[in-house]
């Protein structure tokens, strides 16, 4: 026997997240290009390729001019514009990881804008220019895209948790109490669905007020600052997160429908597939015939 396993033992972190990349493209825009108010749950990252735009977030003008990389949190309200004489192009991508601490860091720690004379700006172009490469690889497989493109997020937070911010102070604004308040609820009601679905309770109900109230936060505003972040309400991310749930289930085929439906809570087999239709259009067994299950 080895003399290391007998000892104590050290061992790689538990790994269970669930990543999000979308929305990646290159886009060129009119000089009198502008986008509405908007706010995103997820960080979206973007460069200028070429030209400026101006930006107006959490009551800050910024100024991103061309090979200057903008990091906006999930969360802050922001808009932007297209300031230059002709045209501007850019690259931009949402990203999102559930991992409250990491998240939290890296809205903490980040700066909004880096510039190429910052400490951190060639890392972050780097995988920027990474995705941009992917985008232009023709003959690449969807698969091997979507592969790629995940290696590039990871390098990416890599990148993001080891920033040290160069504004000193602490950034305790309502926007960052808003996002963090919001995550906390999701990940309150994640642990309460996936207890329950490990347990195999038939027909439980989560009710979403007392799971807020635990966290110490007042339920009419954990419900507001929820719908600002997430955009959806806490029953209708509850209803996402058993839709995902019995999405990867179903694929499952030595897990009979019936016990799909005890450990999604629900009071019978009819009950779940009436649900499951209004979700996909269609029932449990004709989705296991589409994934051949």
């Amino acid at each position: 026997m080895n003399s290391h396993l007998t000892g104590a033992q050290t061992l790689l972190p538990r790994i269970d997240w669930n990543i999000r990349f979308f929305g990646a493209h290159t886009q060129t825009v009119p000089a009198d290009w502008s986008m509405t108010t908007e706010s995103h749950h997820a960080f979206e990252i973007l460069i200028v390729l070429d030209g400026a735009q101006e930006t107006r977030m959490d009551h800050e003008q910024f100024i991103v001019n061309s090979d200057d990389i903008l990091l906006i949190p999930p969360g802050f309200e922001h808009t932007n514009k297209c300031i230059s004489a002709t045209s501007m192009t850019y690259f931009c991508a949402h990203f999102d990881i559930d991992e409250p601490s990491l998240r939290m860091r890296i809205m903490k720690n980040c700066d909004w804008v880096y510039t190429p004379s910052h400490l951190y700006h060639s890392q972050l172009k780097k995988c920027l220019q990474t995705w941009i490469d992917i985008l232009h690889e023709p003959e690449l497989s969807f698969t091997k895209a979507k592969l790629k493109a995940q290696i590039v997020l990871f390098e990416l937070l890599e990148v993001l948790v080891d920033i040290q911010p160069v504004q000193t102070e602490i950034r305790t604004n309502q926007s960052m109490t808003t996002a963090k308040y919001a995550k906390e609820i999701a990940e309150a009601i994640k642990r309460a669905f996936k207890k329950n679905c490990t347990q195999g309770n038939s027909d439980y109900t989560l009710h979403i007020q007392p799971i807020i109230a635990s966290l110490g936060i007042s339920p009419n505003y954990g419900l507001e600052v929820f719908q600002k972040i997430y955009k959806m309400s806490p029953r209708t991310y509850l209803s996402d997160l058993k839709l995902q749930e019995a999405k990867i289930l179903l694929q499952q085929p030595r897990i009979s429908l019936n016990e799909i439906s005890n450990r999604l809570g629900y009071k019978n087999l009819s009950h779940f597939s009436r649900q499951f239709k209004r979700w996909t259009g269609i029932n449990p067994s004709d989705y296991r015939k589409n994934n051949g299950v």
